[in-house]
């Protein structure tokens, strides 16, 4: 049992204990004392035992309990991490392979255009968003929330991401931080009794001096609750300074443990958060480019489309540039807005991005001239270089990589089928193969270009005629 030592006569070698939660008081002899003697002192906190006849057996000093405010760490900095990213790292490794795909269309510069011109084709034609371009949006659109979720979770700054990710589940953490909350309360509490009682304790004391009868019963029953009501006052501010002491270590305990892993969150939080950041942007970029070629490739198959290209006078490829180059040639540019400028940027980024580079291959340097100016006309963008004898694009040094070839059927005695199994086996290391088209003579046997189709020649066109050839491109571009 427990109490505390408040008699003591040194004299008669008697002590008496109060036990700690009734009260109730014990006296023992001081043989009993299991302890060094001089370790006795008034109100010290004591042990005892009870024999069977209810006398005290044993005395002893009780053993100070060392309260160990140590906070352990409960979760991994790697595990928290996962919980709140695991979502998004299991999406980015489900869709691997469009990550480490070439497919790139920077879809935060283009998204918003990009749905607009989805839309505006629809109402062209309903028939061109089929099951996959629908589900090729629709999925898109989901991986845009998602993108935008994570980059608002990714957002915060590093303190409050340290506090929220990883300190918030850490058990013994967030036990210490509510025994931080419940001691400053019992302090606040225990501060206001306090106060109270001081001034209590202050008018009795006041009230006790200025009695004058000495002796008397009631004056020594005053004198008793005095005693005890300073008692009291004693022990509130012994108790109210352990409390301050118990907080000043745990709070330092909280803060030792939060300083000691910041640096090592951070080392793994901040290049994962990035590296997630990339990878998400690849994809949008990704899946960007198979809805902007799903869909063209879907228009440029419209009746409805092409009739309205014409009707409005709209030259160039069928393709997410030339219908923003239509949009913004109708805007009054003195009355443009902050975002519909950005729409020119968007355009600039447009061209770069859809630069082609065209090889034209014909007999007569004329012909190589007139076919020049009809695709500048058609697409500005577009970079075309002629050719009048194709040996001299079989060269090593030509290393610039070419996306089309147009090619008469027969050049400087070398047909196209000839030239392009030589070019292909000259730049077979290039990044992409070219798509081959043979400008042909009227008349040419089916028999013949069948072969040729099947020898990778995609398109033909008649020589001479020169709106074939011009639609030709816009199919191919």
């Amino acid at each position: 049992m427990n109490g505390f030592l408040v008699g003591l006569n040194a004299q008669a070698k008697r002590g008496l204990i109060e036990q700690a939660h009734n009260k109730r008081k014990f006296e023992f002899d001081l043989r009993v004392w299991d302890g060094d003697f001089k370790e006795i002192s008034p109100n010290m906190e004591v042990e005892f035992e009870l024999a069977d006849n209810k006398q005290v057996s044993v005395v002893r000093p009780k053993k100070a309990v060392k309260e160990d405010f140590t906070i352990h760490q409960t979760k991994s900095i790697k595990d928290c991490i996962y919980d709140y990213f695991g979502g998004t790292e299991n999406l980015i490794k489900h869709y691997e392979n469009d990550i480490k795909s070439n497919k790139d269309l920077d879809f935060l510069r283009i998204k918003r255009f990009l749905f607009t011109a989805y839309n505006d084709l629809f109402e062209l034609d309903s028939t061109i968003p089929n099951l996959a371009l629908s589900n090729l949006k629709s999925e898109l659109g989901k991986l845009d929330r998602e993108y935008e979720s994570f980059i608002k979770k990714s957002s915060y700054p590093p303190q409050y991401s340290y506090e929220k990710i990883f300190l918030a589940y850490q058990i013994e953490f967030v036990k210490n931080e509510e025994l931080i909350q419940t001691t400053q309360s019992i302090i606040k509490s225990a501060t206001i009794q306090q106060a109270s009682m001081g001034q209590a304790l202050k008018n009795m004391e006041n009230q006790f001096a200025a009695r004058n009868d000495t002796g008397s019963a009631s004056y020594l029953q005053a004198q008793n609750n005095l005693k005890s009501f300073r008692k009291r006052y004693v022990d509130l501010l012994h108790y109210l300074s352990q409390q301050k002491e118990k907080l000043a270590k745990i709070t330092k305990a909280g803060e030792e443990f939060s300083d000691k892993f910041f640096e090592p969150f951070l080392k793994s939080y901040l290049p994962l958060t990035k590296e997630l950041k990339q990878d998400f942007i690849k994809l949008l970029n990704a899946k960007a480019y198979d809805l902007d070629s799903l869909l063209w490739q879907r228009a440029k198959r419209s009746l409805s489309v092409r009739r309205f290209f014409i009707e409005a006078g709209i030259t160039g490829t069928y393709s997410s540039k030339t219908f923003l180059k239509y949009f913004l040639r109708s805007l009054d540019h003195n009355k443009l807005s902050k975002e519909t400028k950005g729409l020119f940027d968007l355009l600039k980024y447009l061209e770069a991005f859809s630069r082609k580079n065209i090889l034209l291959i014909q007999e007569d340097p004329k012909d190589s001239k007139y076919y020049k100016e009809y695709l500048k006309n058609f697409d500005n963008s577009l970079q075309v270089s002629t050719s009048n004898d194709p040996r001299d694009n079989l060269r090593l040094s030509n290393l610039v990589e070419i996306h089309i070839v147009v090619m008469e059927w027969e050049v400087k005695e070398m047909d196209i089928l000839n030239f392009r199994q030589k070019y292909l086996e000259m730049f077979k290391d290039s990044a992409g193969t070219p798509i081959f088209c043979a400008i042909i003579p009227k008349g040419m046997e089916e028999e013949t270009l069948q072969n040729a189709k099947q020898q990778g020649i995609s398109y033909f066109i008649i020589k001479g005629n020169t709106d074939q050839f011009i639609d030709m491109m816009r199919m191919i571009l």
